[in-house]
């Protein structure tokens, strides 16, 4: 939500507050009896007015802090992505480097999903696949058309899929149906929508993004009051402003009351 619309919105609140005092000013022409009908106005329009116009803001203030974050912040945040090796994951890294912002690029695990592996081949494959590349420094097989391969830093994932794929063909007829290749982005705080907003859509997928810029945005949302506490906020609040104007005639004799009480203390 733009700035404008945010002071728009709780312009629009403050006539509604204007208007319930104004009802409530009527109260003389209508009779002191009516408390009870103020009473349940104030109520009903400050929480029909919170509805619509300042619980929208609140859903909206954790990423106007963010933008506000992202210029303060000072340090790292992360994206983790998931990408399709349908897209060329090699090339994909490397002009993903070359975005403003990203200080580097880590790609150290591969996720496949094969043709489906019998147990005696499980265990075949657990012990001799880190043999193939010098780069694999783990395997799971967490289920029978599963893969979980992990490589060093700065490993070409494409190259690692490739050997695989040639190899458990060779050896077992065993095909690779799919993969996707994670990869982690350390990226300055302050650039982080920018280098959002450059990284592909459908192919990419980005899973997470944690930093300080995050931690502060949760922050902030875990201290928010949810928006029904929000509405009820409203709604008491306009009952507070329809007992103002209802009163106001007291209101204004207390204080002047006061007023006149410490001006005589002065003299």
């Amino acid at each position: 939500m733009e700035p404008l619309a945010v002071i728009l919105m709780i312009g629009l609140f403050i006539l509604v507050l204007v208007f319930i005092f104004s009802t409530a000013l009527l109260t003389p022409l209508i009779g002191k009896k009516n408390l009870i009908f103020v009473i349940a106005l104030g109520f009903t329009v400050g929480a029909v007015g919170g509805a619509f116009f300042i619980a929208p803001v609140f859903d909206d203030i954790p990423d106007m802090a963010r933008s506000v974050y992202m210029v303060t912040t000072t340090g790292t945040d992360v994206i983790g992505l998931n990408v399709s090796t349908d897209l060329n994951v090699t090339n994909f890294i490397e002009n993903t480097k070359k975005i403003d912002g990203v200080q580097s690029v880590q790609s150290d695990g591969i996720t496949l999903k094969t043709s489906y592996i019998s147990d005696d081949w499980k265990s075949t494959f657990l012990n001799r696949i880190p043999e193939i590349n010098e780069n694999i420094t783990s395997v799971q097989i967490p289920a029978n058309d599963t893969m979980i391969i992990q490589v060093k830093n700065n490993t070409d994932p494409q190259e690692v899929i490739n050997n695989l794929e040639k190899w458990m063909l060779y050896v077992s007829g065993g095909t690779i149906r799919y993969s996707i290749v994670r990869v982690t982005l350390n990226v300055d705080a302050p650039k982080l929508d920018k280098v959002i907003s450059q990284i592909p859509q459908g192919d990419v997928i980005i899973t997470d993004v944690n930093g300080p810029t995050e931690k502060n945005v949760q922050a902030l949302k875990d201290i928010l009051p949810n928006k029904s506490n929000v509405v009820l906020f409203c709604g008491f609040l306009g009952m507070i402003t329809g007992l103002a104007g209802l009163f106001i005639d007291s209101i204004v004799n207390v204080f002047n009351g006061i007023r006149e009480r410490i001006i005589k203390l002065k003299k």
